[in-house]
C-alpha cells in the first residue's frame, strides 16, 4: 500500500514535470515567432521607407537633369556682361579693345556658374580675333582671373596655372594640365556675341 502511493506520486510528479518542460517549450517558442514577426515587420517598414524615399528621390533627379540641360550655353545665346555696372546686358565688341578680355554669361542662363565665359579680343580683327572659353579652371574648378596677365595669359587665382588664349587655352603653367575648353562665337551685325554651339570638352576638373 505505501509502495502503491510512492509509485502513484512518483507519476504525479512526473506528470506535473513534463507538463512544467512543455509549456516552457511552447512559452519560448511563443517569444521566438513574436521576435521573429517583428524582425521581419522591421524589413518590410524599412524596404517600405527606402521605396518611398527612392520614388521621391528620381523624379527630383531627373528634374535637376533637365534643369542643368536646359541651363546650359548652347547655340543662339547671346553673351551678357557677368558683372559691373553692364551686367545683364549684351556684351559689346566695340567696347572691348585688343588685348582685353571680360566675363560672360549666356542671357538667362547665369543660375549655372559653370556657363562663366573668359571673353578675349586678340586683335581687331572680327570675328576672327575674338576668342572665348570656359573661365572655369581644369585644374580644381576655381574661376580664371577677368582681366589678362601683362602677358595676355589668363590666369587662375586659386593655384596660379596660367592659360594662352592665343593659343588654343594651352596651359603655359600648371598645375592644370588641360587647356580651357572653348566655346564657338560670333558676331552680330550690332556688335553682340552669340554663342554657335555649347563648350568644346567638359568644363572644370574631370
Amino acid at each position: 500500500m505505501v509502495i502503491s502511493s510512492l509509485d502513484t506520486r512518483a507519476r504525479q510528479a512526473e506528470v506535473q514535470t513534463s507538463e512544467e518542460r512543455y509549456r516552457a517549450v511552447r512559452q519560448a517558442r511563443q517569444v521566438e515567432s513574436l521576435a521573429t514577426r517583428r524582425r521581419i515587420l522591421r524589413w518590410v517598414i524599412r524596404l517600405g521607407t527606402g521605396a518611398f524615399s527612392l520614388a521621391l528621390l528620381l523624379p527630383a533627379l531627373a528634374l535637376r537633369s533637365l534643369t542643368r540641360e536646359v541651363t546650359e550655353v548652347a547655340s543662339g545665346d547671346t553673351l551678357v556682361y557677368a558683372s559691373g555696372d553692364h551686367s545683364g546686358l549684351p556684351v559689346d565688341v566695340a567696347a572691348l579693345a585688343p588685348g582685353t578680355a571680360v566675363q560672360a554669361f549666356p542671357q538667362g542662363k547665369s543660375d549655372n556658374e559653370r556657363n562663366l565665359v573668359e571673353l578675349v579680343r586678340l586683335a581687331g580683327d572680327l570675328p576672327t580675333g575674338l576668342v572665348a572659353y570656359s573661365a572655369i579652371c581644369t585644374h580644381l574648378g576655381c574661376t580664371v582671373l577677368p582681366q589678362l596677365s601683362a602677358q595676355g595669359y589668363i590666369i587662375c587665382p586659386c593655384h596660379g596655372s596660367v592659360f594662352d588664349p592665343a593659343v588654343a587655352a594651352a596651359v603655359v603653367h600648371g598645375p592644370a594640365n588641360r587647356p580651357l575648353p572653348a566655346l564657338p562665337i560670333g558676331v552680330l551685325p550690332e556688335g553682340h556675341v552669340v554663342a554657335t554651339g555649347g563648350f568644346e570638352g567638359p568644363v572644370g576638373p574631370v
